[in-house]
């Protein structure tokens, strides 16, 4: 993974009192945890991320900084969703929080992997990832003075294992998910600080059967939120590559997703 910054994430042993047993905020497995925030707040960068086991649980606190380096008071409105089948819980920033500090963070638990750090056209979107084949559920607080929000994540009570989504160290796809589809094809994503410019193709044994350019914004302090889409094509067992491609307009780094078209 690559990060703009230095390491951010502070790792710490598991603390003697039980984090996710104190107060009466509910897990939730599915779709919006909380809808955060006070109406205006002054946080307008993302500072730090850091990451706390627990014999239940796995804290994650996000820190935010004000104007002229003083750390945030206030955290402006924000939303925490769990997303099921990726395995991933999404934290979707005020729009005023232009800066990210974090590209991503690896962490080392038995149930969240990684942060990644994206930014689309409308504000900058932290999504935390489970580890592989772990169900999770999540629960988000907010504190003030200084502003931090606070994301809770334990292993959900189902036996469903996420999906998951595909990563590699240039592209993170969210959509499509290995396995069956159907036509159209919505491809959606992010890829790594700094990346010039985005191919998404169909391939049937390494040949492009579509081929798309992807406008991204060049962001260098956070990912790249993308989204495209393969309108139609052939049934059978395809490859959704997004990444780079060479100087034959093959595939050259990036992630593949095979897909079993219906």
């Amino acid at each position: 993974m690559t990060s703009t910054t230095s390491a951010t994430t502070t790792t710490t042993r598991a603390p003697s009192n039980e984090i996710c047993l104190a107060g009466d905020l509910p897990f939730a497995q599915d779709g919006l945890v909380a809808a955060l925030g006070e109406d205006t707040g002054d946080a307008s960068s993302l500072a730090e991320i850091r990451w706390v086991p627990s014999a239940t649980c796995e804290r994650l606190t996000v820190s935010f900084g004000a104007g002229l380096g003083a750390p945030a008071t206030r955290l402006g409105p924000t939303g925490v969703s769990v997303i099921p089948y990726a395995g991933i819980v999404r934290i979707v920033l005020p729009p005023e929080i232009a800066v990210s500090g974090v590209a991503d963070t690896l962490l080392e638990g038995s149930l969240v992997r990684a942060a990644y750090v994206f930014r689309d056209e409308h504000a900058i979107t932290i999504d935390i990832h489970a580890v592989d084949g772990v169900p999770i559920s999540a629960r988000a607080f907010t504190t003030t003075s200084p502003a931090s929000l606070v994301v809770d994540v334990t292993r959900a009570s189902t036996e469903a294992a996420p999906v998951g989504v595909t990563t590699t160290d240039t592209a993170v796809v969210i959509n499509p998910t290995p396995g069956l589809g159907q036509y159209p094809i919505v491809v959606e994503g992010y890829v790594v600080p700094g990346l010039p410019s985005l191919r998404v193709q169909l391939l049937d044994d390494g040949e492009p059967l579509a081929d798309r350019s992807v406008a991204i914004a060049g962001s260098t302090d956070a990912w790249q939120f993308f989204t495209s889409t393969i309108d139609d094509g052939p049934i059978g067992t395809l490859v959704v590559f997004v990444g780079t491609v060479d100087d034959n307009d093959l595939p050259d780094t990036g992630a593949m997703v095979s897909v079993t078209m219906e």
